[in-house]
């Protein structure tokens, strides 16, 4: 059943990211009356549609895009797709064109600042310790952060050289630049340091992994089956009070005391450590006989990640949605950048399976999840369609730019080769792009 509603809510995002953007287009042209021949949603041939004035309104048949044909800019996408590029007179001056081509992805931008203010006011849930100061309250044993020597308790207050306050900027900032080493600045007991941390990729999306944790509730999220936890008696919602007789603050404090208390079990052999939960108003005593994985002891659950819902009215939403966009717009063009440099891995892009399955998740998770990923795709299709590379609105931007200095327009002929430069290219780093989808979410 998800894979339908999936499918359904990629359609129904992508078509009203791309009408939105095209939608800008189609404005300033009308605005500096340039004639708009075709307002397409979706590409190939014409399913249905209606004319109106001098432009066919239409929807076609694949729906993953859409285009404005508009008289005058010189061939684009459509041209490509209908093989109909003519050497056509130049209409209104340069800069009205370049205003066109700039408002697509302007209106995305806008787009996506209204979406996720939208988020903002319908209510959205995010993990409480993102939200809170970024105190180190465990490290990984062997991880890059315990090799770069980070310490518990120490609070990280930079990364490569910008402020951070939250956990969500550290975890950001560090989980998109795998292998890259990042100076990151902590206050140790007061006293600030600098060290250099190399996250290491990790998960089907290379997301830099560093080892530092948060703070987390010392609650029972799940319970894993077959594990010494449930075979004990250890529920869902049991809230751990003491381990080895030692009290305990929090999730990772429950590993501290377990290390600790099977310190020499690989000599003597496992045995029951006693672990005290809370549960329905009473204090249970559990004996647990940890099982070693690796080099450390379990009893087999996960934690509960505490979250909080951040309703905000419609000024605050904005002032919010405007951080959050300048967040999200730097970040973008971090990770192009490492792309560009080869520092960066194409398996953090997203395609269609991958947008597909967010999608669908965000519209079975309720409104303001939903609201939030689609500004999220809708600033990323603005600021991707400024890149200059041609069949994008950025190349055709900077082929007008150029002429411009040339002060003389390019000829029909020499338009369409860059395009057909672009097109090659676009299609390369598709189907790079799909294929690593199908590996990152298809089990062979």
């Amino acid at each position: 059943m998800d894979i339908p509603v999936n499918i359904l809510a990629l359609i129904l995002v992508l078509s009203v990211l791309i009408v939105f953007h095209e939608g800008g287009h189609y404005l300033l042209a009308k605005l500096f009356r340039f004639p708009v021949e075709v307002f397409s949603v979706g590409f190939g041939k014409r399913l249905f549609g209606f004319k109106w004035r001098e432009t066919d309104y239409r929807v076609s048949l694949i729906p993953l895009g859409g285009y404005v044909k508009v008289a005058g800019l010189g061939p684009d996408e459509s041209d490509m797709v209908d093989g109909t590029a003519q050497q056509a007179a130049q209409v209104g001056a340069r800069w009205q064109r370049l205003l066109i081509l700039f408002a697509g992805p302007a209106f995305n931008i806008v787009l996506a600042i209204l979406l996720t203010a939208g988020s903002f006011m319908a209510g959205i849930e995010v993990a409480k310790y993102q939200e809170e100061k970024p105190v180190v309250k465990h490290i990984d044993s062997g991880s890059p952060a315990e090799q770069a020597g980070v310490k518990v308790e120490d609070e990280i207050v930079s990364i490569a050289g910008r402020p951070v306050s939250t956990w969500r900027d550290v975890e950001l900032d560090l989980g998109m630049a795998p292998r890259d080493e990042i100076k990151v600045g902590i206050l140790r007991q007061g006293q600030p340091m600098e060290l250099v941390v190399r996250p290491e990729p990790r998960t089907k999306y290379d997301i830099g992994y560093t080892g530092l944790n948060p703070d987390l509730p010392p609650v029972v999220a799940r319970v894993v089956s077959g594990y010494p936890g449930e075979k004990a008696g250890l529920k869902q919602g049991d809230k751990v009070l003491s381990v080895g007789g030692k009290p305990v603050s929090g999730y990772y404090d429950i590993v501290r005391k377990l290390r600790e208390a099977a310190a020499d079990f690989d000599t003597t052999g496992a045995r029951p450590v006693e672990v005290v939960v809370g549960r329905g108003g009473q204090e249970i005593k559990l004996l647990i006989t940890p099982r070693k994985e690796g080099n450390s002891w379990k009893i087999g659950f996960a934690p509960k990640t505490e979250t909080i819902k951040k309703s905000l009215p419609f000024g605050q939403a904005i002032a919010a949605s405007v951080d959050e966009t300048w967040r999200q717009t730097r970040t973008t063009f971090a990770t192009v950048g490492r792309l560009v440099t080869g520092g960066g891995s194409m398996r953090q892009l997203s395609g269609p399976i991958d947008i597909a399955k967010f999608s669908g998740e965000a519209a079975r998770t309720g409104l303001a999840a939903l609201l939030s990923l689609m500004g999220m795709l809708s600033l990323q299709l603005g600021l991707l369609n400024l890149l200059p590379i041609p069949m994008l609105d950025g190349g055709q931007i900077t082929i007008l730019l150029l002429e411009s200095v040339a002060r003389r327009d390019f000829s029909l002929k020499v338009k369409e080769r860059l395009l057909q430069a672009g097109f090659v290219f676009l299609v390369l780093l598709m189907a790079t792009v799909l294929a690593l989808d199908v590996v990152k979410n298809i089990s062979f």
